[in-house]
């Protein structure tokens, strides 16, 4: 078969079994625009109303899942990035009433009934699932022992906390499950990246509509995270996506309109003004760059060296911000290094950064093992902290907050369950037969790249909103592992199949 009609078979085949339906889309695509229209608006919506309106959606999603499970997942999917400032909470009538709490439901009833009824109902063991379940059981085990320890008010604080905590490994299980087909892999990525997009659209919106001459700080903008620096992180780990299937379909015309969503998304970056995600931005483009080949590798690090060495080449808007970090001169801040004391040449927020980041460390030491309870490091970090400086201080890094709250062995799990998907998502860019989940992998690891970089200056990944399409990737990443390792086993048993001995010859000898 030659090159040309290869081609023509495959584009056939995308027609014919395309990831969602046309329909759907459509219908997807109005959902997210009404919910980034919501949120846009300030106008305020009777509570019976709404509350109307979400059973009524609930009922009818669910009606669909139990023909199709996958209906209520790409609900979900939609839903996610809008579930703070849409909460769905009918008022606070009940605690843990919400429309994502109910949607999670809805997608484990649909995908049971149908499971069960087609004999499918099982748990499937995965190497990714394992440091997931460490994490999980240590999160239980130093929750009970900070419930011991400080029993009273405590426990009826920190358990909501810990369910939000848990929903994203809820979340990651169950699209492990409900994923197994490739079409239905697609669909939530198609679904994904067009959420991001309408989130980075919306961004630039709220930008164009601050003032002239507002302060730095009322002009950053928060989103859907209603905070500048989540919502920069939340774009960081995303946005890679789209550049990766302009790298890898280049040559193609239609390939480059990938770059709107791209620079939709670093447009949005820009306007939180968050210099974490500049920093995690560039560190992201150097993992994109160094999986998808190593000579664009050492060129994106070529560029890198450029641009600090000739910070004028910047934009504007990213050079002012980084030099408000610092006070003094380079030669003042290698002073303040040298004598262990740079909070004196950094800005107020940076400086504090380092005097929290000390004292934590003191904390840890002190209870290394299951830290000092999940919600108490602004409190705890008090009696670390110089009596001058005001209470309920927040780490401003994940992996300190979580080795305080936690314990160092949570951090380290977290870590090693970085790192284990690091090594799936990697197989399936190599070895997946099918472009579009290796391309999709591929900007999946400039995310996960620059997600250990966010991660270093706040808690980037605590609320659902943000951390939701995280674990959803991480879930469809292990889902692609088995396949391409089903792949990989079937081409190693194929030569032993060409060249085994007929039985008729076997026979007759």
């Amino acid at each position: 078969m030659s090159l040309y009609a290869l081609r023509r078979r495959t584009a056939m085949a995308r027609k014919q079994n395309p990831a969602l339906p046309r329909r759907m889309i459509t219908g997807l695509l109005a959902i997210i625009l009404v919910m980034g229209y919501l949120v846009q608006t300030d106008r305020e919506f009777p509570r019976l109303l709404i509350a109307i309106m979400s059973l009524f959606g609930a009922m009818v999603v669910f009606s669909m899942g139990l023909r199709k499970p996958e209906i209520p997942l790409y609900a979900l999917v939609a839903y996610l990035p809008f579930s703070k400032l849409l909460a769905g909470d009918f008022g606070g009538i009940m605690m843990a009433l919400n429309l994502t709490n109910i949607l999670i439901v809805i997608v484990l009833v649909c995908y049971t009934s149908n499971a069960a009824t087609e004999g499918q109902l099982k748990f499937e063991s995965h190497l990714l699932h394992g440091p997931v379940f460490l994490m999980v059981l240590w999160g239980i085990i130093a929750l009970a022992v900070a419930c011991a320890q400080h029993p009273g008010v405590y426990p009826a604080r920190a358990i909501p906390e810990f369910k939000r905590w848990l929903d994203p490994f809820l979340v990651y299980f169950l699209v492990f499950h409900v994923v197994h087909t490739p079409q239905r892999w697609k669909g939530v990525v198609a679904v994904l990246m067009i959420g991001v997009t309408i989130v980075a659209l919306m961004a630039t919106h709220d930008y164009m509509t601050v003032r002239e001459g507002t302060s730095l700080e009322k002009a950053r903008i928060g989103g859907i995270a209603d905070q500048p620096n989540i919502l920069g992180a939340f774009f960081v780990y995303y946005m890679y996506i789209f550049a990766a299937f302009w790298l890898e379909r280049m040559k193609q015309p239609r390939a480059w309109l990938w770059l709107i969503p791209f620079g939709l998304c670093f447009r949005g970056i820009m306007v939180t003004f968050s210099r974490g995600a500049y920093l995690a931005f560039a560190q992201g483009l150097m993992g994109l760059a160094f999986f998808k080949h190593k000579m664009l590798f050492l060129l994106a690090c070529g560029a890198l060296l450029f641009a600090v060495l000739n910070p004028s080449v910047l934009p504007e808007g990213i050079r002012y911000r980084i030099m408000t970090t610092f006070h003094g001169d380079q030669t003042q801040l290698a002073d303040a290094y040298s004598q262990g004391n740079p909070e004196q040449e950094l800005d107020k927020s940076a400086g504090m950064r380092v005097i929290i980041w000390r004292s934590a460390g003191q904390m840890i030491q002190e209870h290394p093992w299951f830290g000092v309870g999940l919600t108490r490091f602004p409190i705890k970090i008090q009696e670390y902290m110089p009596a001058a400086y005001s209470k309920y201080i927040d780490a401003h890094n994940a992996y300190i907050i979580t080795a305080a709250e936690m314990g160092i062995p949570a951090c380290v799990i977290f870590l090693l369950t970085i790192l284990t998907l690091f090594y799936v998502t990697s197989v399936v860019r190599t070895h997946h037969p099918d472009a579009f989940i290796r391309t999709t992998a591929l900007g999946f690891l400039g995310g996960l790249s620059g997600l250990l970089m966010a991660n270093m200056f706040g808690s980037r990944l605590n609320s659902i909103e943000v951390s939701g399409y995280f674990w959803i990737l991480a879930a469809l990443m292990a889902r692609a592992f088995l396949w391409a390792r089903e792949e990989r086993a079937k081409k190693r048993r194929a030569p032993r199949q060409r060249f085994a001995p007929s039985p008729i010859r076997s026979a007759t000898a």
